[in-house]
C-alpha cells in the first residue's frame, strides 16, 4: 500500500472518530428534548448506513457510544446526564442498536465475495 493510501485511511479514521464523538456527545446533551433525541438517533443511523461496512463503521459506532456511556455514569457532582426515564432509555437502546448494527456488518464486504474482486488493482483468484 502506498503512503498516500495509508495517509488517506488514517485521515478517514480520524474524521470518523471525531464525528462519532461529537455527534454522540451532542446527542447525550440534547436527548431530553424530543427533537434532540430524534435528530441524534436519525443522524447516527444515516451516518452508519453511509459508511462502508467494516472498520470505519465500527469505529464510528464505538466513538458514538463513548460519550453516551460516559453520560450514563454518575458525574462527580452527582446525577447523570442520561437518566432512567423514557428519553434516556430510548437513547441508550438506540446506541445499543447502533453498535449492534456496526458489529453485525464488520465482515460485510469480505463475506459476500465482492469488494476485493471488484478492485482491478487487487489480484484475486483465477476465474
Amino acid at each position: 500500500m502506498s503512503v498516500p493510501g495509508v495517509t488517506m485511511r488514517l485521515a478517514s479514521l480520524a474524521a470518523v472518530l471525531l464525528v462519532g464523538v461529537v455527534s454522540g456527545g451532542a446527542g447525550t446533551v440534547l436527548h431530553q428534548r424530543w427533537w434532540g433525541l430524534l435528530l441524534a438517533v436519525a443522524t447516527a443511523l444515516v451516518v452508519l448506513a453511509w459508511l462502508p461496512a467494516g472498520g470505519l463503521r465500527l469505529a464510528f459506532a464505538l466513538a458514538w457510544c463513548v460519550p453516551v456511556l460516559r453520560g450514563a455514569l454518575a458525574r462527580p457532582a452527582g446525577g447523570h446526564l442520561i437518566s432512567a426515564d423514557a428519553a434516556g432509555l430510548s437513547f441508550l437502546g438506540a446506541s445499543a442498536v447502533l453498535l449492534g448494527a456496526a458489529l453485525a456488518t464488520v465482515g460485510g464486504a469480505r463475506s459476500t465475495g465482492r469488494g476485493r474482486a471488484e478492485d482491478p488493482r487487487v489480484p484475486g483468484p483465477a476465474s
